[in-house]
């Protein structure tokens, strides 16, 4: 008991510093491995986030009490029994005053502190513009400019990048209206963000008109329509959404995992489960991942499937990109084949090139599923698609045969994903001499022309592609 009790003030703690932001790293890492494996941990940082958002924000939000939200299957009951009260030792009531004095404890200490309000304070960094016009009253604002508390911002055409104090990256979409509220919260009136939160930054919360959102370590996106409505879309992790309490709504949490969504309209109607659409927050994560545009039947998924076989995952009508890592810096030299450009298409010799250790890349796979026998049983004829990605960066080179892509699934892919397919095992992922493949002269455009043969083959066209994260 008395080892619980030493647990659960070390947590507490752990949360002050975060609150406070006066965390180390290695409390920061120690925090979001606690949450990571621990239910009641998860509980009581929600619960103590919550009320620190709810005396910051000044708004009337109810705390969270549906904690059975956080567990996978119900407790157990335990039978009662009748104790004498001599057996009831001073630990039994310490523990009771941790588990349910101290939260009231950290409200006042937090009342005291949260309550003496520093308007205009720099929270957050506006970094990179695409055709933006980003203003804060009649004064346009460029990339680097600090952005501050107390102020609401526009976003009235683009796209924008803000880099929150947190750590967190914020990307909007126009059109969009919000307030910054502290380094690692924002209130969004209208339109769209897509929110990356890295494990320093767990926490990171969304207010919209009728829900607030507290993320546990993810990617997500929050869309708010004019009328106040809004939804949240989990590509990754967990996130707590609170319903705003009025005299409508009763304030009900709820507990989304990656590949669910919820909409809530704040007026009493009931909260509405979703399944995660990306393409409601397609620029901006397009945006996150250095893509500019994209033309012909190629789309963007920033989430891979958990499984990616023949067969498993897409249509074989269009070609797929998905972003397999964000940042990664190689831990060894990577040869990779050198795609060639439009004049040197036409050269049969095929060139290899090194990525020296140390280099910063983002990673990306396109996929283009073989056709396959429809629900009929027939076979679906020969596939032909083509299509043109714009990334911001130079393509450095690219995977494009069964050994190299095998060999490098779990250096520079996801190893949460499977790449075959079950049923088939191991079966052809390579692009064939036939396919066309080709960079434009600045390094950046990437042109493709794959086919796929008909007869209802088990077959794939797969090119692993590292992008430079510079200029």
């Amino acid at each position: 008991m008395k080892s619980l009790q030493r647990k659960q003030r070390a947590l507490i703690k752990l949360i002050y510093e975060v609150q406070n932001e006066t965390a180390s790293s290695a409390q920061l890492k120690e925090l979001s491995e606690r949450l990571r494996g621990d239910v009641e941990a998860q509980k009581l940082y929600v619960f103590l986030m919550d009320m620190h958002a709810e005396l910051i924000l000044e708004e009337e939000f109810l705390i969270p009490e549906q904690w059975d939200l956080f567990s996978t299957q119900a407790e157990p009951e335990v039978t009662a029994r009748k104790l004498p009260r001599a057996r009831k030792s001073l630990s039994h009531y310490l523990l009771l005053t941790v588990c349910y004095v101290l939260p009231f404890t950290v409200l006042a200490y937090f009342t005291w502190y949260t309550v003496q309000p520093v308007p205009h304070t720099q929270v957050a960094v506006l970094g990179e513009m695409d055709h933006a016009i980003f203003t804060q009253g009649a004064e346009q604002l460029t990339p680097e400019t600090d952005l501050f508390t107390g102020h609401t911002y526009q976003l009235q055409q683009g796209i924008v990048r803000l880099l929150m104090n947190s750590g967190v990256e914020v990307v909007l979409e126009s059109p969009a209206a919000f307030e910054l509220l502290h380094q690692n919260s924002i209130r969004l009136y209208s339109g769209s963000l897509a929110a990356e939160v890295n494990s320093a930054a767990v926490g990171f919360v969304v207010e919209t008109p009728s829900q607030r959102v507290v993320d546990l370590g993810t990617r997500f996106g929050v869309h708010v329509d004019h009328d106040g409505s809004s939804e949240t879309h989990v590509f990754q992790g967990k996130v707590v959404c609170s319903e705003k309490q009025n005299q409508q709504t009763k304030g009900n949490t709820h507990l989304l995992t990656a590949g669910q969504a919820i909409q809530l309209k704040g007026d009493g109607s009931p909260a509405v489960s979703l399944e995660t659409d990306e393409s409601r927050f397609s620029r901006a994560l397009r945006f996150q991942a250095q893509i500019e545009t994209l033309e012909g039947a190629i789309e963007y998924r920033q989430e891979l499937p958990v499984r990616l076989g023949a067969g498993d995952c897409c249509s074989s009508q269009r070609l797929v990109l998905f972003q397999e890592q964000k940042n990664l810096i190689l831990q060894e030299d990577v040869t990779v084949w050198k795609i060639p450009t439009g004049d040197e298409a036409a050269d049969s010799l095929e060139q290899r090139q090194t990525i020296p250790e140390g280099t910063k890349v983002n990673v990306f796979l396109l996929h283009l599923d073989g056709p396959h026998k429809d629900a009929a049983g027939k076979d679906h004829p020969r596939v032909a698609v083509n299509g043109t990605i714009h990334f911001r960066n130079p393509v450095l080179g690219g995977l494009k045969t069964d050994p190299d892509l095998y060999d490098t699934d779990q250096s520079l892919g996801r190893p949460d994903t499977e790449y075959d397919n079950q049923e088939f095992g191991r079966s052809g992922r390579g692009i064939d001499r036939g396919d066309k493949t080709e960079l434009s002269s600045s390094g950046k455009q990437l042109h493709v022309a794959w086919s796929q043969r008909g007869g209802g083959g088990i077959g794939r066209d797969q090119i692993r592609i590292l992008v430079s994260t510079e200029e």
